[in-house]
């Protein structure tokens, strides 16, 4: 890595840590949107090894748009050369882009619909679980068994194991997880995928673990750290990401009642309710790594450097979004980057909003208003994906 100037030669600096600031542990939106109101639009913060942060959409587009500049080389900060490599999410173009056509059509809109009728009976059976009883604790009983259930099945990954990598990955993610703790996780992890990938190749199933053991890739089979990186991205993606996203939708909608009783009155709502929560409740915060001296909102920044983007500014930034802390369907446009921005856009955007559109349109008829238990404390993850990690729900049963 190229060596970066000294912390004294880096301005603006404010102090914020991504990973365990108090504001963010206490609410990650509330204390992401006053770093927004407080905070340069792009400074040096000298947590975690120092790097620098933007906080408007400009800043944030331009560092996702220019991977020449911006590199997904390292995924974390302070940038880890022992991390394990995500295909394709940590490649740069022009690399990226044969990795990313050979897995498109399998996430592709056309290819998501077909899978719908499935998602609905997912989100049927685990909704109904709970139905009768009034309550649930939200993330553990339904926010993670739906889109985990749906997206094992779809890859292949074994349910009976539903336990252990949902474990997996919340400590893979959580702030007190040290860096060898998590590259032991990795290595779990990694395991995982290796004796799944060896038992496709014997035994081929109607799933995606099976095709990409399988398939052609120019002219050739993928090779084995190929999968494993492949794997890997999907492992930590698919059983995380829309977990945090239902937490956080579910959570406005137990304190929203005209929302809920829109979503209620018109299921057709719901694709419109999936954004509008998604641009107020985003949930990543990405990293890049400065891959040659640039300069950015007026500020220099040196190759070496690393820079986060908290997605969620793009959606809050008021030259895009009028009043962007409310929560409203009338918006001509729903401009957000909860997905990302560029060639890094999220492959899983449609099984994502598939699996969103349908749980809450199944919830709404199921389980109509609800609201959250008071008095139960909310726990809160940072970091570059961050969670909410309990939500108690209640509501009055119907017969």
């Amino acid at each position: 890595m190229a060596t970066s100037p000294s912390a004294s030669e880096r301005a603006p600096v404010y102090d914020f840590d991504y990973v365990a600031d108090p504001a963010i542990l206490a609410d990650v939106h509330q204390g992401y949107w006053q770093l927004k109101q407080n905070a340069p639009s792009v400074f040096w913060t000298p947590r975690n090894g120092g790097h620098w942060v933007v906080t408007t959409a400009d800043a944030g587009i331009e560092v996702l748009r220019h991977p020449d500049r911006f590199s997904s080389r390292f995924l974390s900060i302070p940038p880890d050369p022992n991390q394990q490599k995500m295909i394709p999410e940590s490649l740069d173009p022009p690399e990226h882009r044969a990795y990313r056509q050979l897995l498109r059509p399998f996430f592709e809109s056309k290819a998501i619909e077909p899978l719908e009728p499935r998602i609905e009976q997912w989100a049927e059976e685990i909704i109904g679980a709970v139905a009768a009883k009034g309550e649930c604790e939200f993330v553990e009983e339904l926010g993670s068994r739906f889109p985990i259930s749906v997206f094992m099945e779809l890859f292949g990954f074994p349910l009976d194991q539903f336990d252990l990598f949902r474990s997996t990955v919340v400590e893979f993610f959580k702030v007190g997880t040290d860096q060898t703790q998590r590259m032991q996780l990795g290595g779990r992890i990694v395991g995982i995928l290796a004796g799944l990938y060896a038992e496709r190749r014997a035994e081929p199933r109607d799933d995606l673990i099976s095709t990409l053991v399988h398939i052609d890739f120019e002219g050739r089979k993928l090779r084995d750290d190929e999968l494993i990186s492949i794997g890997f991205l999907m492992f930590l993606a698919g059983l995380d990401t829309v977990v945090n996203a239902l937490a956080f939708g579910m959570r406005h909608l137990a304190h929203d009642q005209a929302l809920r009783t829109r979503l209620i009155d018109d299921p057709d709502s719901a694709p419109a309710i999936v954004e509008e929560l998604m641009r107020r409740y985003t949930f990543v915060s990405v990293p890049r790594y400065v891959a040659q001296d640039t300069e950015i909102g007026g500020v220099t920044m040196r190759a070496g450097d690393s820079v986060l983007v908290p997605l969620a500014v793009v959606g809050w930034d008021e030259k895009l979004t009028e009043c962007p802390a409310e929560v409203r369907l009338d918006r001509p446009h729903c401009r957000h980057a909860a997905f990302g921005s560029g060639v890094h856009t999220c492959l899983g955007i449609h099984l994502a909003r598939l699996e969103m559109i349908k749980f809450y349109q199944v919830w709404a008829r199921r389980i109509g208003h609800f609201r959250e238990v008071e008095g139960v404390p909310l726990r809160f993850r940072g970091g570059s994906v961050q969670a909410l990690e309990a939500l108690h729900l209640a509501w009055d049963a119907r017969n």
